[in-house]
């Protein structure tokens, strides 16, 4: 029955079709369809050139995208080269001043220096006197840990120091100064445990010893200075050996009165750990004494 209704629907669209045909006159039923397929064919060229014209839109898009995310990418890679140029130009300022700020003690150094030689008032460094003459005869016969000069100034025949570090030195940056302020021996009164800085009190040969110890896995570089010159360079490398390890250097080296030594942590060799040092261990030290 269901089939049956079917044919029947078809037959009527088919005849209501054909009555369409018929009213047109001359125009025949295949002209009709031709005709609408045409249409038909028109509507899908048309649904056609929209669709090549938004893909070649999204692949333009695209394209623009890309040249975009290129752009950005060498946008990124130069503020990262930029940035890298302006840390190094940072650490070169860091090391100039440091050193200008050397430069400066040094020179406030030597102008006390000539401001000494040149007062015939006080021919004597008073810190000398304070250590050496409280409450005993002030003659160079009396004490023979001095001695006299032609232009009437006294200064000491005996000079020796060793101090040591009192607590870690954690993390040391670059040329940073190593200050001992622990102070064991000062004969001569010439050593400074508050800046680190040993000033020669007389002209001649020196010894100078320095001890440092690096934390576990850590690997410090150090140098004695004599004024703005490097005279020696020693590295405590724990990194290697897996353990808390020392180095020991000595150097020997001719110096003038006002010349100032010190030690200090690698000027361009940056350091990793820590130096450490205590009272009741073992110390990381500086020492030295006139050797002629």
């Amino acid at each position: 029955m269901g089939n049956l209704s079917r044919v029947g629907l078809f037959c009527c669209l088919l005849f209501v079709e054909v009555g369409v045909c018929l009213s047109l006159g001359d125009e025949s039923f295949l002209q009709v369809l031709m005709r609408k397929f045409h249409e038909q064919d028109e509507k899908i060229s048309a649904i056609e050139a929209n669709t090549k014209l938004d893909h070649k839109e999204l692949v333009n898009k695209i394209l623009r995208l890309e040249e975009m995310l290129k752009y950005s990418d060498y946008k990124q890679k130069t503020l990262e080269k930029t940035i890298e140029n302006m840390d190094k130009i940072i650490k070169e300022l860091e090391i100039r001043t440091h050193t200008k700020n050397e430069e400066n003690l040094i020179d406030e150094h030597f102008h006390g220096k000539h401001e000494q030689e040149n007062s015939n008032s006080k021919p004597v460094a008073d810190s000398f006197y304070r250590t050496t003459d409280v409450g005993g005869d002030q003659s160079a016969a009396a004490n023979p840990m001095r001695k006299r000069i032609l232009n009437g100034g006294v200064y000491p025949t005996h000079v020796a120091f060793y101090a040591y570090l009192s607590q870690p030195e954690k993390l040391p940056g670059l040329h940073h100064t190593l200050i001992f302020d622990t102070l064991i021996t000062n004969v001569g009164a010439s050593y400074n445990h508050h800046d680190g800085v040993f000033t020669a009190p007389v002209s001649g040969v020196y010894v100078f010893n320095w001890n440092i110890y690096s934390s576990f896995n850590g690997d410090i570089f150090t140098e004695l200075m004599v004024n703005s010159d490097k005279k020696g360079g020693a590295r405590s490398d724990s990194h290697t050996v897996g353990e808390d390890h020392n180095s020991t250097h000595s150097i020997i080296v001719e110096i003038s009165q006002g010349d100032i030594v010190f030690i200090r942590t690698h000027a361009t060799i940056s350091s990793s750990g820590n130096i450490i040092s205590s009272p009741t261990t073992y110390q990381s030290s500086f020492s030295g004494w006139l050797l002629k």
